[in-house]
């Protein structure tokens, strides 16, 4: 771990594979944003977070399983879109997708999901807005469509700190397979008007403003050549076997050999899906 102190109240880990991490420090009473994507990760986090006070709430931003899955070794109350508890009551990660997975990327953690693992889901729903006053620190957390139908902002505004989430990823993009381009593109306004001096993405550095726009821009190109294969005529399904965007969230780093190129694929494969069914329905998305 390599965790980074940007703000006065605000500690945030990049280094974990799978999301961002973050601590907001009320006076001793923390708010954890996301959970770590691999158990051995997140039971060190949790060490550390302990180290400087209480956990007493876990924010999770989508239902995705990089997000929540460390929420099983976390003391507090899980806080959730409502669509976030019913993605993971209905639809969790099969355990034997869990174990598959794990054995690539956090092999000592294969023992919890052989056994008693469980998906933790929210304790407390948030169906728009929700703000928490914790030894009177405001934290800020609004329901906003975008990369998923589920996603959370948080915002500190004492400190200036906006956590998106992965509807801004600094590393690049990530899925679109639970997105739809109108709420992908939308969320990236809402983002710009909120005051920020920082923005903890969902995958990447700590970034600003100028990080929005980069990544808006990586959106609109993956779209435009969508865009651009459909209006010569090519077949949704020439479109989406030809299409494919620099995976940079689920790749190797040098500390986890990543997903299999399988799963990437399928990922690949579902988010130009997504993005060609949306462009049929609406072509003007292209101009966004």
């Amino acid at each position: 771990m390599a965790p980074q102190k940007i703000s006065p109240r605000v500690t945030v880990e990049i280094e974990h594979f799978g999301s961002n991490n973050s601590i907001i420090d009320c006076d001793g009473r923390l708010v954890l944003v996301d959970s770590p994507h691999c158990l051995s990760d997140a039971r060190r986090w949790r060490a550390f977070a302990e180290s400087l006070g209480d956990i007493a709430f876990i924010v999770n931003s989508d239902h995705h399983p990089d997000h929540t899955i460390g929420n099983y070794v976390m003391p507090g109350w899980i806080i959730g879109h409502s669509i976030t508890r019913e993605r993971l009551l209905t639809e969790p990660p099969s355990r034997e997708y869990l174990i598959d997975l794990m054995q690539r990327l956090d092999p000592e953690s294969v023992p919890d999901f052989e056994g008693e693992y469980r998906v933790r889901v929210p304790d407390i729903c948030v169906h728009d807005h929700l703000e928490l006053s914790i030894n009177d620190v405001l934290v800020d957390l609004r329901y906003q469509r975008g990369h998923t139908r589920n996603n959370l902002l948080t915002y500190l505004p004492e400190d200036r700190v906006l956590f998106t989430g992965d509807i801004v990823c600094e590393a690049g993009l990530p899925s679109f397979q639970d997105s739809c381009i109108q709420d992908w593109f939308d969320a990236l306004d809402v983002v710009e008007q909120y005051e920020f001096d920082y923005l903890v993405p969902g995958h990447g550095v700590v970034t600003d403003r100028d990080g929005v726009q980069r990544y808006r821009e990586l959106g609109r190109a993956v779209v435009a050549e969508v865009s651009a294969l459909l209006s010569r005529g090519a077949t949704s399904e020439e479109v989406i076997a030809r299409v494919r965007f620099e995976d940079n969230i689920h790749v190797a780093t040098e500390t986890c050999i990543g997903y299999s190129q399988e799963v990437i694929e399928s990922f690949q494969t579902r988010s130009i899906e997504r993005i060609v069914e949306d462009l049929h329905a609406e072509p003007e998305l292209a101009n966004r």
